[in-house]
């Protein structure tokens, strides 16, 4: 299951907590996870013989456009989940805008509100991050030596092989040579992805492009320090300990510097970056790691549910 669909039985989940009704489709009846759903109760309605009406709220992903259309037909207020900015160019049809169809958008962050305002021209009326799973928060216990750094290979790994070794020249060259050790993360259960990463100092991130980011907060939850790629949805919550020029403007939050960060695709800058973090004293990284600590309690499950509720109150206004 892709993390924007976990994240949609997520939102079901707590709307249904909140007291609203809520029901799930998909087309042909079949999607991953529509049994465990169903199994939970909630009502599915069958994609070929919908009796939407206007006072319904008919939600669709931004890379389903499509799935509007029962919506706008039926005249229910419809309402486009934006956890990318990547598929709102690309999923529409030929010659059809954003701007004309009677929608309204809701962001997965600031990055995709941003995107949402400088190139469709729409204003989102809100931005309704992931929440972070509980198992992530965890004691650190990764050693002096060598210096464990976990990344993820299927995350642009060609790069991610690229930054390891400048990296590693790099301290070698400094004639600092700390082991490296390069943790993968691949094929885990969700627990032992939270395990792995307490188990290491630095997070090594090269995905991109990103709506949001789970895998860096998720570092950060754990007490690994994330460095690298910020995806551009990353700029949620990363605040970089390096000199990195910000791409839109960003709301102001009670913590400073929590990861280092880099351009998406800049493996020279990723690292150096990374061989100069390897190399600064305690005292230095466990400020960083106290501030990183502090974003990731921002995006608890309870501070999501609490977003949900005042953003579906909102709506049940306007």
């Amino acid at each position: 299951m892709s993390g924007g669909l976990a994240t949609i039985y997520a939102t079901a989940r707590d709307l249904a907590g909140l007291g609203r009704e809520v029901a799930l489709c998909a087309p042909g009846g079949s999607a991953p996870g529509l049994e465990q759903a169903k199994a939970e109760g909630f009502a599915l309605l069958p994609w070929e013989d919908l009796h939407l009406s206007p006072s319904d709220l008919w939600c669709v992903p931004e890379s389903w456009p499509n799935a509007l259309a029962p919506g706008i037909k039926a005249k229910a207020r419809s309402l486009v989940y934006a956890q990318s900015w990547t598929y709102l160019l690309t999923a529409l049809p030929e010659d059809v805008h954003w701007r004309q169809l009677p929608v309204d958008f809701l962001a997965v962050s600031v990055s995709v509100a941003h995107f949402l305002r400088k190139v469709l021209g729409v204003e989102p009326l809100g931005t309704l991050p992931p929440a972070l799973a509980p198992i992530f928060f965890r004691e650190n216990t990764a050693p002096e030596q060598p210096v464990r750094i976990a990344w993820m290979p299927r995350k642009n790994r060609a790069l991610a092989e690229q930054i390891q070794k400048i990296a590693e020249a790099r301290l070698l060259l400094d004639r600092r040579s700390p082991a490296l050790e390069w943790v993968p993360i691949r094929n885990m259960e969700p627990e032992e992805v939270a395990e792995t990463l307490a188990s290491c100092r630095f997070f090594l991130n090269t995905a991109f492009p990103e709506g949001f980011g789970l895998p860096p907060l998720e570092a950060m939850a754990a007490g690994c320090i994330p460095v690298g790629f910020t995806g551009f949805g990353g700029w949620d919550y990363m605040r970089p300990a390096n000199d990195l020029t910000q791409p839109c403007p960003l709301p102001e939050k009670p913590w400073q510097a929590n990861g280092f960060f880099y351009a998406d695709g800049d493996v020279l800058g990723a690292g150096l970056g990374l061989a100069e973090a390897v190399g600064l004293g305690a005292a230095h990284l466990e400020a960083i790691r106290q501030n990183a600590r502090r974003t990731a309690l921002a995006y608890v499950p309870e501070a999501r549910l609490q977003t949900l509720d005042t953003f579906w109150k909102y709506l049940a206004d306007t």
